[in-house]
């Protein structure tokens, strides 16, 4: 009996070791994760990223696919928003679409890791035309608020309100309605 228990405690640890001494996939081989493709050239222009507020969550993921969902982690039933690595404005850029609580689209926002404020404010104008005037009468807002200077300038379309907005040296780009 104590010789059985020997050689089955000896097959364990054989087994074990085994199953350590197998390789690890190297991760640097792994193709590096991805929020949703991204394409050579803009996918969407912001006209077209603008005329998905107040549409149904199934129509942006037809629109613009699955992306990567973030839910209340309370009920994890309740769809916040989804996350999107895309071209726009000639720069990459994550897309973040948020929803209310019915899931309708309520905004978007643009975040840009690189990107030049001139340059962005000229692509943008291009697209859209010049910006519109602020509630101030002028087409930029700049204010001091923490340390970090704030610049926004404003476009109108049919279907929302797009800002340009650079805090504390970031730049994006939000789009809300009207």
């Amino acid at each position: 009996m104590k010789k059985l228990k020997q050689t089955c405690l000896l097959l364990l640890t054989v087994l074990a070791l085994s199953a350590c001494s197998r390789p690890v996939p190297d991760k640097s081989q792994l193709p590096p994760p991805t929020i949703a493709p991204s394409g050579a050239e803009d996918r969407y222009t912001l006209e077209s990223l603008a005329s998905l507020i107040g549409k149904e969550d199934a129509q942006v993921v037809q629109s613009l696919g699955e992306g990567a969902p973030y839910r209340n982690e309370g009920t994890n039933s309740t769809l916040l928003s989804r996350e999107y690595e895309e071209k726009i404005v000639n720069h990459e850029a994550i897309l973040q679409v948020s929803y209310d609580d019915s899931g309708k689209v309520i905004g978007e926002t643009i975040h840009f890791e690189e990107a030049i404020k001139e340059k962005l404010t000229q692509e943008i104008t291009q697209q859209l035309g010049e910006p519109t005037t602020n509630s101030e009468g002028n087409t930029t807002d700049m204010e001091k608020e923490g340390g970090g200077t704030i610049f926004r300038m404003e476009w109108q379309t049919d279907q929302a309100q797009i800002s340009l907005i650079e805090s504390n040296g970031t730049l994006s780009i939000s789009i809300d309605t009207k």
